[in-house]
């Protein structure tokens, strides 16, 4: 029972209800999300409720119908746990430490790759190397610096100063920081985006990307 729910729900559970929002747009339920706690933790999950979710998604297997009422709830709070698990315990997000309302600028870590030199573990489980971290920057720089809410939809700004801090270069510039990682400044053009990011519902960068992954 739990395996069939983690596939219907791992990539639908988020711990910020600005990422169910842009998940729900993508789905088409007009950024409508839901929100339930799981032991002081909230939790969000796009459309305006578990059923209505379950019946956008094609309706429940005859094993989900099959199961009581009090499996589905162990195995979705199995999942919950699992969620704010990587988000709490391993997860240091890049998080927004400055605004400028004049020019409509955020400043913070985009990315951190490690912390009092250990290396940081992201939401999927995956570390980021600083010379990988480093190339990718330069690369971003040169050909995008676009910036999209949530990675989807149309340029809502854009990255109008970018450091990469890695030992080497920290150490070249004569910068001290128990962290290193990407630090920018991110200008924002839409109205509705920097209304969020002024009401805190938006606090932390992301990055994406792709990848050749290697298990260590």
């Amino acid at each position: 029972m739990i395996s069939i729910l983690k596939g219907q729900y791992a990539t639908d559970v988020f711990t910020t209800q600005a990422e169910a929002r842009v998940r729900s747009l993508e789905l088409g339920l007009d950024g409508v999300t839901h929100a339930y706690d799981y032991d002081g933790q909230a939790v969000y999950m796009p459309a305006a409720s578990h059923e209505a979710y379950m019946a956008f998604m094609g309706g429940e297997t005859p094993e989900m119908q099959e199961a009581s009422p009090v499996d589905r709830l162990e195995a979705l709070r199995a999942i919950v746990a699992e969620v704010i698990g990587k988000s709490m315990t391993k997860n240091i997000e890049g998080k927004i430490l400055k605004t400028d309302d004049e020019q409509r600028m955020v400043y913070g870590w985009a990315s951190v790759i490690t912390e009092n030199g250990e290396p940081v573990v992201d939401r999927q489980d995956d570390m980021i190397e600083a010379d990988t971290l480093v190339k990718a920057v330069n690369e971003f720089m040169e050909h995008v610096r676009v910036g999209k809410a949530m990675h989807v939809g149309e340029q809502v700004g854009t990255v109008v100063h970018s450091l990469p801090i890695t030992k080497e270069i920290g150490d070249s510039l004569g910068i001290q920081s128990d962290r290193e990682g990407w630090v920018v400044a991110y200008k924002v053009f839409d109205d509705d985006v920097w209304a969020m990011v002024k009401s805190g519902e938006l606090a932390a960068f992301s990055i994406g990307g792709k990848a050749i992954k290697e298990e260590i």
